[in-house]
């Protein structure tokens, strides 16, 4: 694929299996939705909502799509691995615990959340691997 021209809907898709396959969460189903951000996780049906706003990534958004699904899918990984009811409960329990005010320090239940922390710095370190595969194809 050429990164000097759009990544179409197809390109999209496949970067998408390629990254779900990878990280062994290929069981989340792929759903297009009307959502401002690229992408988004619903542990609660374990689909991967992708918007249908950006039917093409313009090549100076593949970075911040990456970034975004990357993150994504760690959520997917964490639900994979504690069980998505047992994640749920995990999540919303450390934004309960924030909220209230139990972590001197924290005061955003979702950008202080750790789980959030987590996804975004595993998203942060693997979006070089990721865009150098993906611009050279």
């Amino acid at each position: 694929m050429l990164v000097k021209e759009f990544i179409s809907k197809t390109e999209k898709n496949n970067i998408i299996a390629t990254l779900l396959k990878h990280y062994k969460v290929q069981h989340v189903k792929i759903k297009y939705k009307l959502i401002k951000a690229f992408a988004h996780y619903n542990v609660d049906t374990g689909t991967l909502e992708l918007s249908s706003k950006y039917k093409k990534v313009n090549p100076s958004q593949l970075k911040d799509f990456l970034t975004t699904l990357l993150h994504e899918i760690y959520h997917a990984m964490d639900a994979k691995k504690y069980g998505w009811r047992k994640f749920k409960e995990m999540y919303e329990m450390e934004m309960n615990m924030i909220s209230q005010g139990h972590y001197p320090g924290k005061d955003d239940p979702y950008k202080d959340n750790k789980y959030e922390i987590e996804a975004e710095n595993f998203s942060i370190k693997n979006i070089p691997r990721w865009k150098s595969h993906f611009s050279k194809k």
